[in-house]
């Protein structure tokens, strides 16, 4: 990196934590959080003895009705609901901090800033086969509010056709159809706020109106959407103002975003945990303390969990009366219940750990969006690369000045979750899959939720980024084409490294090892290609420019050298899920449809990791409805 790029990084950093340290002295609250050793007791002086049938009245630190695993997306939302009810006593057990007072966790543009740094679990996969061998950055957010404090903030709830696809791998069993659409998307609204825009029209019959999470189109919107929008009608997506409602997702609109009206980020922290519900008396939440294990009575109930500080540090003990919710998220939750003998028992007995029940679905069915970038050279004006990701004095300057405006108005590019725009479409068959293939048959696999379900996502952002944004991209004005393949058929695992908790787990997502995989991220590349020589988008793309981390030429190159491009760049989507899938047990089920663990009491499972199948969209508003439902489920069982 050369001597100017360092000094302009170095003085965006500085305007960066001048800026924010005034945004989180504004932001400082009094919530209280507490240490493990001021609510467990010390594992040498547990009996663990059964608590489950015990209904008086809490009478110590040490023992909960219900102890959520993991203080992560679902998890906010669980403390909130179940602590409704006042005879119902709550502990949240987390490993990082809350998310008040972390930069990049408050102010929306700088997010990417939050990850392989001390809020970030900074997990890697293995080698990918199908990604030249290459092992990949996994970003999982270790702050309360999970990834919902530290993803990209787009507002998506899939498509009505996943869901219903999710009551039916039910099989009729008990619950199945409440996770069908018209069952389950009142949970979808509310949890939902939206907030109109005076220049977004956006019809609202479906929008939730009531929610903790406020919705809307506050982000900032550097323009460039208003050539994707009229370029994607032109090669035949339709403009589509809002794609979360029954009415499906095909089409292209402005993203929405969990961003307030003050632009700021919408966690299920600062959504669900807000200072009133951590005053309530029958809630606790334990911040800095990873679970290491889950504690089983002979009788195959859950009735407590161990946790500790630190490797070194002690384990303290708290008890269960009701149940046990892992809440981790769709890797820590797996690697718990191994490291607490629920899973395969071949897997297993490899680490010596003794098997309380075998269940082969644990850790498998990993399901990720695999994702590649496309980049282009704008013409001046259409960038905000420069307040993002500065590569010189003068960018990080225009960064300073952002900041500025940021924390002076809530306003600007700092308000950017970068992209600005989305289209939901299907390259696999149809009228545009055929197109972009030119001339090839259908993709032989349709391995989507439906016929009206898309197959891919199409996003634009006005800047571009190499290696997750921690790499420079020094080009002067550039935008990025990002499209995603929304129901893979690679599936992966996620495994112990060893009987130890504190050592990460093995994550093999299997990207691209499957054909249909492979053919459609090669048409959705040809479909970006398509774009950028489409008016009115092409009039605003610099095709003159030429530089190396460009692709103004990969959309002319044949199926073979797209291959080989994709498999040295593509990445994940951030969306990992299913790992403990909502299922019956014969087909790799880990929980029924009320999120009760098979073959074990007292232990019930809310995050992404019981999606039966990955949703054609984000994960986070699905994730949060789950957890609506989760409590509702809860509360009729006591």
């Amino acid at each position: 990196m050369s001597t100017n790029v360092n000094t302009a990084l170095a003085v965006g950093a500085a305007a960066i934590a001048v800026g924010t340290t005034a945004y989180a002295f504004s932001s400082k609250s009094s919530r209280p959080f507490y240490s493990a050793n001021e609510i467990g007791r010390p594992v040498d002086d547990v009996s663990r003895k059964s608590t489950a049938n015990k209904k008086s009245s809490i009478q110590g630190d040490d023992e909960f009705d219900f102890v959520i695993v993991g203080g992560g997306t679902a998890a906010m939302v669980l403390a909130n609901r179940l602590t409704e009810r006042s005879d119902v006593n709550v502990l949240v057990i987390e490993a990082g901090k809350s998310s008040r007072g972390v930069h990049a966790a408050q102010i929306p543009a700088i997010f990417f800033m939050l990850q392989r740094a001390a809020s970030d679990w900074s997990y890697w996969t293995t080698p990918q086969k199908g990604c030249h061998n290459r092992e990949l950055a996994w970003t999982r957010t270790k702050i309360l509010g999970g990834c919902s404090s530290g993803n990209a903030m787009m507002f998506n709830l899939g498509v009505p056709q996943d869901y219903d696809e999710w009551a039916k791998l039910q099989k009729g069993a008990e619950g199945a159809e409440g996770w069908a659409y018209k069952g389950f998307q009142k949970y979808l609204q509310k949890f939902e706020t939206f907030v109109p825009h005076p220049d977004v029209p956006c019809p609202t019959e479906e929008r939730g109106k009531t929610g903790p999470v406020k919705t809307g189109y506050f982000g900032y919107f550097a323009g460039l959407g208003r050539a994707f929008i009229p370029t994607c009608e032109a090669i035949g997506i339709p403009h589509v103002p809002d794609v979360n409602t029954s009415k499906g997702a095909i089409g292209v609109t402005r993203v929405a975003s969990y961003i307030d009206s003050k632009g700021r980020r919408v966690s299920t922290e600062n959504s669900y945990l807000t200072p009133e519900v951590l005053a309530r008396p029958n809630l606790k939440v334990v911040c800095g303390a990873q679970v290491t294990k889950i504690c089983f009575n002979d009788a195959k109930r859950a009735i407590g969990v161990e946790f500790a500080e630190k490797k070194d540090g002690p384990v303290f003990f708290v008890g269960a009366r009701n149940e046990v919710i892992l809440s981790a998220g769709a890797i820590n939750t797996p690697q718990i219940l191994l490291l607490s003998g629920i899973g395969p028992a071949s897997d297993l007995s490899k680490h010596s750990i003794p098997v309380v029940q075998h269940l082969p679905g644990v850790g498998r069915n990993l399901a990720d969006h695999i994702v590649f970038n496309s980049s282009f050279p704008l013409r001046p004006g259409y960038s905000i690369k420069r307040y993002m990701i500065p590569t010189n004095a003068g960018e990080a300057l225009s960064m300073a000045g952002a900041i500025a405006q940021y924390l002076i108005k809530g306003t600007g590019p700092m308000t950017s979750h970068a992209q600005e725009c989305m289209a939901f479409v299907r390259v696999g068959d149809g009228e545009i899959g055929r197109k972009v293939a030119g001339g090839q048959p259908d993709v032989d696999e349709d391995s989507t939720s439906g016929k009206g379900a898309p197959d891919v996502e199409v996003m634009v952002a006005p800047l571009a980024w190499r290696d997750h944004g921690h790499k420079p991209f020094d080009v002067p004005e550039p935008m990025t084409i990002t499209t995603t393949v929304l129901r893979p058929t690679s599936k992966g695992t996620v495994t112990l490294k060893s009987a130890d908790p504190w050592d990460k787990p093995l994550i093999d997502p299997c990207y691209l090892t499957t054909k249909h995989d492979m053919e459609i991220l090669v048409r959705s590349v040809r479909l970006a290609y398509q774009l950028t020589n489409t008016e009115p988008l092409k009039s605003i793309i610099d095709h003159d420019l030429k530089h190396p981390l460009l692709d103004h030429a990969l959309g002319s190159k044949s199926n073979a050298e797209i291959e080989d491009v994709i498999r040295s760049r593509a990445e994940t989507g951030y969306h990992p899920s299913c790992t403990a899938r909502m299922a019956p047990l014969e087909d790799g089920g880990v929980v029924d449809a009320r999120l009760r663990v098979h073959g074990v009491q007292g232990l019930r499972i809310v995050d992404a990791s019981v999606q039966p199948e990955i949703v054609s969209g984000h994960t986070t508003g699905p994730t949060i409805g789950i957890a609506e439902k989760a409590a509702d489920l809860i509360k009729e069982d006591y």
